[in-house]
């Protein structure tokens, strides 16, 4: 049939589809139901077909959507022998997420990468279309992996259509993503559409519908025979105020009601089946319809023919739901029932089923629940794990484990982001069951939301105090106050957990005492604990709970070894992103970018401290945002950019003061203490130091050691030899250097600079030796900042000779790394020991050297003028995180450091000759 009205649309598709240059590679077709998604996508399937082109793809299900990997079986299922020419650990890791192995679920950066060589090897044999209607109710891991296939088709013959419910206003799109939104028919081309289906249509009636369809073609094509063959009668059954989605569903209904009780019970349960219908040909989900019962439906347009795996969907989604309107509780319950007879071997799904067939308490359907609900949170499900356990908590008929699964659940829903729903849970079980093992362990879920959500110290404790004294082992309790005394830095906090962890000789080494010996006592027990926590990590399975990874996580990073735990801290992104423990993976995004910015991976630190920060505002997790804050603002004082770092403090202090966030705020001291190094302004870097109360913690169990080299340096540099040599005096009394390898480094420094005066030979030795270490490049940063400090010594010692190999390599560490300000700094003691060096700090590039790209001519144009990056977004189409990646790579093509040097630099540019 001819499509009426979509010319524009239907041209923007089959631009994707040729993969026409100046369109987009994948595009997202978006609107209201019924305003023709579904006809614009299957013309796109057939025009595909029509240049020979192969379609993969399928549908979402909102029956599916809480089942991880559904699409996934979808999009891979007619291309399975493919999976034999892809590398074997690739073929594994599909096979064992589809469920056709055995094995651990894997990441799902594996997965994503396993789909991509797939998609790759498909696309050897000829071009390729992915499809799939109803994206939104695609389970979120496949939805994920499929964004990460759209966003790298460049490489391959393949391009990509989906359609989906209309963007809520909340909803953030990707760059790199096409939308095209589907609007309502204008009046001419839907008076069209109506003459051309229903040509016979009194005048008055055509008028009445095309009021009432709005421009929707399915409204158009549905009003006038939704209640029977009286058009102009049956339209006034319902007041023209009422739903467009009632009227139809109404009509879809009463055809369904026509048929008999055996055919109608058979469409309930396909109905409720997911895509029992599209993939009936499926042995293991049976639909129950014969094809006499096909014909039947057919008939009353309830099915339509399509290109699914049976030839079959339903007409449209409405239907679905209508069929199921018509059944009564019984019946959805006994059909719900069947289907949990059939998914026997996939619990997942049975879960489900079995929880909406019950209708009242049966322990052992509770327990099944429970059981599966557990297996989900381990496999990145926390979320959904949730729902299954309220279920499984209102079928449970004893008060005890009913009280202990809303608990359960309540935990799930606060590692998952769902902060009020954890406080409703514990609310709820402590009326079940007022205990004092229970009141515990509520109390203890409601201080880690309020420490996630509000990071109010003082609140955490005080619930934290009430947990104590109702529960005799609460080792849930001290994790909980571990991770809160890490924030607050409180001396009376950490002697009191000192008494409470009881980690006398001899003891177990339980994963509290760990947390206790890092974030507390590390002075005493450093020696051992990279051990300690890698034989833990080493030892975690895909059962390990993701809280257990990411408190692991947490001391490596205290003890600067978080690359080891690379692996582990990317599945938690991976893994737990989306419906599974979000608090975690958020946490798994700070540690991203903590291990980036060391390993002088700065684009990546930021990338992955936006990405996280996006996570932490949709879901209110205040605390780990100002951690990534935090993060954002050191990246931003190791490039010199005083502002921004300045911007990031002034937010993350005024959140941490009122709350007594110690941590937060040495953190903040750092970043702006390094930023006024990074311009060689070192009375305010003293000055941060000294606000932020450095001097008195350098030697102490915080932050502080970390700081040290920052707080001599500066002491030094502003004269002030008697400070520095005191702090450096008390460090190697608390034995700084024997805490971590990265503390070495600093201390190798600390003692250089100090007797870079009176002992030069000796400051030297030290600095050599300490970039000898097998370590010492591992931290691009430090290792450059050493090797100035080397070759600075040096050439104030008529040393030209070796200053200029140490000061060159100083100078291509920070150009690399992007520490623009530091790298100027290395390129005047190049200079001075009688180097030439092709660009002077602060000019434009010369003819002949970096020169920007039209894009980031135009940011920076634009950020010279007083614009914020989100403003400049707005004018370019780009979002303020990619406005500031090209900042960033246009300061040292400019030589400059912050945005209030553009417009000189952009000046100097124009009267280049």
């Amino acid at each position: 049939m001819r499509i009426v009205g979509r010319e524009q649309e239907l041209a923007a598709i089959r631009a994707t589809v040729d993969r026409v240059p100046s369109a987009p590679l994948n595009l997202t077709l978006h609107g209201d139901p019924g305003v023709g998604k579904s006809v614009l996508l299957r013309e796109a399937v057939a025009y595909a077909r029509e240049q020979g082109i192969r379609v993969l793809g399928g549908t979402g299900y909102e029956t599916e959507a809480q089942m991880a990997w559904a699409g996934l079986h979808q999009l891979f299922a007619p291309v399975l022998g493919h999976f034999d020419r892809i590398e074997p650990f690739h073929r594994d890791t599909l096979l064992r997420v589809m469920g056709f192995q055995d094995g651990p679920t894997p990441d799902r950066l594996a997965v994503s990468i396993a789909s991509l060589s797939v998609m790759a090897a498909v696309a050897e044999e000829g071009p390729v279309l992915i499809a799939v209607e109803d994206a939104h109710w695609v389970d979120h891991p496949t939805r994920e992996v499929m964004m990460f296939l759209i966003l790298r088709l460049e490489r391959y013959d393949i391009r990509a259509v989906f359609a989906r419910r209309p963007l809520t206003a909340t909803e953030r799109v990707s760059p790199g993503i096409g939308m095209l939104e589907i609007p309502p028919l204008p009046r001419e081309a839907a008076r069209e559409l109506l003459e051309e289906l229903h040509p016979d249509l009194p005048p008055a009636v055509r008028d009445r519908v095309l009021t009432d369809a709005a421009g929707n073609p399915l409204a158009i094509a549905e009003l006038p025979h939704a209640f029977g063959t009286e058009a102009a009668d049956s339209l006034d059954l319902l007041p023209s105020g009422a739903p467009l989605r009632s009227r139809l569903e109404t009509g879809y209904a009463s055809r369904a009601l026509t048929l008999p009780a055996p055919q109608r019970a058979a469409l309930l349960r396909t109905a409720l089946d997911g895509d029992g219908l599209e993939n009936a040909t499926d042995l293991r989900r049976p639909s129950g319809l014969t094809a006499h019962d096909i014909l039947d439906i057919e008939r009353l347009g309830l099915i339509s023919r399509d290109s699914t795996p049976s030839g079959l969907r339903f007409r449209h989604p409405l239907v679905r739901s209508a069929i199921i309107a018509t059944a009564s509780p019984d019946e959805v319950r006994e059909a719900h029932a069947t289907l949990a007879e059939q998914y026997r071997r996939d619990p997942e799904r049975r879960m489900w089923h079995l929880a909406a067939a019950a209708v009242e308490p049966d322990e052992n359907v509770a327990a099944e629940i429970e059981s599966a609900a557990d297996a989900l949170s381990t496999r990145g499900g926390a979320g959904l794990a949730v729902t299954a356990l309220r279920r499984a908590a209102a079928l449970t008929p004893e008060p005890g484990p009913t009280a202990r699964r809303l608990q359960r659940a309540a935990e799930l829903a606060s590692e998952s982001g769902q902060m009020d729903i954890a406080q409703r849970l514990v609310d709820e079980a402590r009326r079940t069951v007022d205990r004092p093992d229970h009141l515990a362990r509520g109390l203890t879920t409601r201080a880690r939301v309020l420490l996630l959500r509000d990071g109010d110290l003082a609140a955490v404790r005080r619930l934290l105090d009430r947990a104590s004294a109702a529960d005799d082992e609460p080792v849930q309790i001290l994790q909980v106050r571990l991770v809160a005394a890490s924030y607050a830095q409180d001396p009376a906090e950490w002697d009191r957990l000192h008494t409470m962890v009881k980690h006398p000789e001899g003891s177990p080494d339980t994963l509290t005492a760990l947390l206790y010996d890092v974030l507390a006592d590390l002075p005493r027990t450093a020696h051992g604990l990279a051990n300690r926590i890698g034989s833990r990590l080493a030892d975690a399975t895909e059962s390990t709970p993701p809280g257990h990874i990411a408190e692991l996580c947490r001391a490596a990073a205290w003890i600067d070894r978080l690359h080891d735990c690379r692996d582990h801290f990317a599945r938690l992104v991976e893994h737990e992103t989306g419906r599974g423990a979000l608090t975690y993976a958020a946490s798994g995004y700070w540690f991203q970018a903590h291990d980036h910015t060391l390993s002088g991976e700065w684009d990546e630190a930021e990338a992955a401290a936006n990405a996280g920060l996006d996570l932490c505002l949709r879901h209110d997790l205040e605390l780990i945002a100002q951690d990534l804050r935090c993060a954002l603002g050191w990246v931003a004082a190791g490039r010199g950019d005083v502002d921004s770092t300045r911007a990031y403090s002034r937010t993350v202090e005024q959140w941490a003061e009122p709350r007594g966030s110690r941590f937060h705020l040495a953190l903040s001291t750092r970043n702006l203490a390094l930023a006024e190094l990074s311009q060689g302004d070192y009375e305010a870097a003293y000055a941060q130091c000294v606000r932020g109360g450095v001097p008195d913690s350098a030697a102490g169990p915080g932050y502080g050691p970390w700081m040290l080299l920052d707080l001599v340096e500066a002491a030094l540099r502003s004269g002030r030899t008697t400070e520095a040599a005191a702090q450096v005096a008390a460090a190697d009394a608390a034995r700084v250097a024997d805490r971590t390898p990265r503390l070495r480094l600093h201390m190798a420094a600390a003692h250089a600079l100090l007797d870079a005066g009176p002992a030069p030979e000796a400051a030297a030795a030290r600095l050599r030796a300490a970039l000898a270490l097998p370590t010492a490049e591992q931290w691009p940063f430090d290792h450059a900042r050493l090797r100035l400090l080397l070759g600075e010594l040096y050439r104030r010692n008529h040393r030209p000779g070796d200053a200029r190999p140490e000061l060159q390599r100083a100078a291509d560490i920070f150009r690399r790394i992007g520490a623009t300000a530091w790298c100027r700094r290395a390129e005047q003691e190049l200079r001075a020991s009688g180097v030439a060096v092709q660009r002077e700090p602060g000019s434009a590039p010369s003819a002949g050297g970096e020169l920007l790209t039209a894009q980031q001519m135009e940011v920076a144009q634009l950020a010279a003028t007083g614009l914020s990056n989100k403003e400049i977004g707005e004018r370019l189409y780009l979002s303020p995180r990619t406005v500031s990646a090209h900042l960033y790579r246009v300061f040292p093509k400019l030589g400059i450091t912050s945005r209030s040097a553009l417009r000189d630099a952009l000046e100097s540019l124009d009267t280049r000759p």
